[in-house]
């Protein structure tokens, strides 16, 4: 049997409670995070999936209600002996610690490739499908709620929509394996298993690319299985093949035969999880309008996702559920524009290819395991760890501390707005901190991430009075603090004083 080592760090271990339920695993939950852990995945009612500092490991069995605790492989004994829902949690497990799954992914040859590339069909709908999605939408959707809180109204352009999601916190996926007892639409208990696999890798990895949003997946499986045969699914009715086996699938778990009888069916699931926000997650190999799409609070796959097959699965999830949480395409045949508003707060589609410059890879665009600023801004992560932020008038040779946002402190100051004379202007770092000119990206879309990454100096930035000025509107100044926090600054007007904003994270 496989065996996992791990000498200090993070170990991941898999959990398994006396009982499952919500309540037991909060216990476990709170266990974890006590002693510098997290938990990424939930899966009832078969255990947890955490990732724990290593010298905590051994401490773990008997506390909290956990029973045992799992850092190698489950034996198929093990798994064979459990309930179906559980030998899927195992069996991703399993596959989450072994190679091979990774190795066939690294091998793909469709790693890397535009969504759009040619050859293969694009994640995007064509545009009558996609509008055909969007007016659905529009019968469910809530009227816009804005940051100024009026229903009805779209307000400004660019106020925040409190009616699209941000990935933070605790969210419920209710995934619902369309079955049938019709051949040519079975799946199989092992085709379930890679799913969930594929799932569960997609989905730790979205999550990974921001560990303070603290993501956690509560999983709810559901496998109805339906008796529509082939001949109900028509040219003629092509719009509502959708309806067709969801509708049956709903009936069969005990909901309502349509879309209310879906949305009640995810409210349960977030009621049940206690979770910020619920999605469903439809899989099934009834015929469909396009092989994998969104709308409204559900995404929907075919098994195979078409051309890009079963072991690029976990990405094209990634990227639909991108989609749920404000997420636009980015790939040019899918008529994106930098221009574009998307997510909670408004960013712009900055990163679409057929504008950007300069681009960068990102899931949104391709099959690859990265996100670009303005998608950690769609999913609403450029909000989350900040220590201060706001928009001031920086005086005339005046200090600003990032770190508190206070201007002219009594000391710990990061900035020196330095007026040597009428011309001659610098912004002077202070106490230790550092500073990188940015040039002039979208700042919303300038992540915690990117400011680690910059080659900060302790050079004075020149904001002359004269042609040698790198201190003009729009410019954006990344900034590591004397405390070591990073910090980044927009130039709003310049002059003796500068307008500025800023956001200092923690």
């Amino acid at each position: 049997m496989y065996k996992r080592k791990q000498v200090g760090g993070i170990q991941e271990v898999f959990i398994e409670p006396k009982s499952m339920t919500v309540r037991s695993a909060e216990k476990i939950i709170n266990l974890i995070e006590k002693i510098g852990g997290h938990v990424r995945h939930v899966f009832q009612p078969a255990g947890l999936l955490a990732m724990v500092p290593a010298g905590k490991v051994a401490g773990l069995k008997g506390k909290a209600g956990i029973q045992t605790v799992h850092t190698g492989e489950i034996s198929m004994k093990t798994r064979s002996a459990r309930v179906h829902a559980k030998h899927l949690a195992y069996t991703a497990w399993n596959d989450h610690i072994g190679g091979s799954r990774r190795v066939r992914a690294l091998e793909s040859r469709d790693l890397g490739k535009s969504w759009g590339a040619s050859g293969k069909k694009p994640l995007h709908p064509p545009k009558n499908i996609e509008q055909h999605f969007r007016r659905l939408e529009a019968t469910m959707m809530p009227k816009v709620r804005t940051a100024r809180g009026a229903r009805g109204a779209r307000g400004a352009r660019g106020a925040p929509n409190f009616n699209i999601p941000v990935l933070v916190g605790r969210v419920g996926v209710g995934v619902v394996f369309v079955d049938s007892t019709v051949a040519k639409y079975k799946i199989t208990n092992q085709e379930k298993s890679k799913i969930v696999s594929e799932l569960t890798e997609g989905l730790n990895m979205l999550a990974g690319f921001e560990p303070r949003a603290k993501i956690q997946w509560f999983y709810d499986f559901k496998r109805p299985s339906i008796s529509l045969a082939a001949n109900k699914f028509t040219a003629a009715n092509k719009n509502s093949w959708e309806n067709l086996w969801r509708d049956e699938a709903m009936k069969k778990m005990g909901y309502t035969a349509n879309t209310a009888g879906m949305n009640k069916y995810i409210a349960d699931v977030k009621k049940k999880t206690k979770a910020q926000w619920a999605y469903a997650l439809y899989v099934t190999k009834y015929d469909k309008t396009w092989f994998a799409y969104y709308w409204g609070n559900h995404v929907v796959m075919d098994f195979a996702v078409d051309g890009w097959g079963i072991n690029n699965f976990s990405r094209v999830v990634a990227h639909e559920t991108g989609h749920v949480f404000g997420c636009p395409d980015e790939y040019s045949n899918a008529g994106c524009n930098c221009t574009s508003l998307h997510g909670r707060y408004q960013i712009k589609n900055g990163n679409c290819k057929t504008c950007a410059s300069p681009f960068v890879p990102c899931l949104m665009e391709a099959n690859t395991e990265a996100v670009c600023d303005y998608t950690r801004g769609h999913l609403g992560w450029n909000e989350l760890a900040v220590q201060s932020k706001g928009t001031t008038t920086l005086k005339g040779t005046w200090t600003f501390d990032f770190d508190s946002g206070v201007q002219g402190p009594s000391g710990g100051a990061d900035i020196w707005w330095e007026q040597v004379n009428n011309t001659i202007r610098l912004l002077v770092p202070q106490s230790g901190a550092m500073l990188k000119h940015m040039g002039k990206p979208n700042f919303d879309a300038v992540s915690y991430q990117t400011l680690t990454a910059q080659a900060y100096t302790t050079t004075p930035i020149n904001g002359s009075n004269n042609s040698a000025n790198k201190l003009k509107p729009g410019s954006v100044i990344a900034i590591k603090t004397s405390a070591g926090r990073y910090a980044k600054m927009k130039i709003n007007s310049y002059g003796y004083n500068l307008g500025i904003t800023w956001v200092t994270y923690k």
